[in-house]
């Protein structure tokens, strides 16, 4: 995770990106599922960066992953960026690839809640499928 946030955001001493809370436990990923997620994630990362928390000084994440009853959960949540009038106008070529890979890969969702203070992402994932 920290890789695909790296080059949006300074890295502190240990390693770890400022300005990001990363939290959950290990969970086996086989490689297609590796291939979707880091798509996501990437997509993600641009996006803030572009537009959203990472756009600014004041920018904050908080990323985390239960997985419960075999489903995993990614959350993430950006907060202090500009604030946000409601979702895009039109959905980014990105955007698309990314909830495709989702639901067509993983058999999961990806849905967008565009609140004013920031936006959060869930996506979901059978976790069977994730170790394909």
């Amino acid at each position: 995770m920290e890789k695909i946030l790296a080059p949006h955001v300074d890295l502190a001493p240990t390693g770890r990106v400022k300005r990001a809370e990363i939290e959950g436990s290990d969970v086996a990923i086989g490689g297609e599922a590796v291939t979707s997620l880091a798509l996501v994630l990437h997509e993600l990362a641009t996006n803030a960066a572009k537009y959203g928390a990472f756009s600014n000084s004041n920018g904050s994440l908080h990323i985390s992953w239960p997985v419960e009853q075999g489903e995993l959960s990614l959350i993430w949540a950006e907060r202090g960026g500009p604030t946000i009038a409601g979702p895009p106008a039109r959905e980014g070529f990105g955007s698309v690839l990314a909830r495709r890979s989702i639901i067509g890969q993983l058999g999961g969702q990806l849905l967008f809640d565009w609140k004013s203070e920031g936006l959060t992402v869930r996506l979901t994932a059978k976790a069977g499928r994730l170790v394909r």
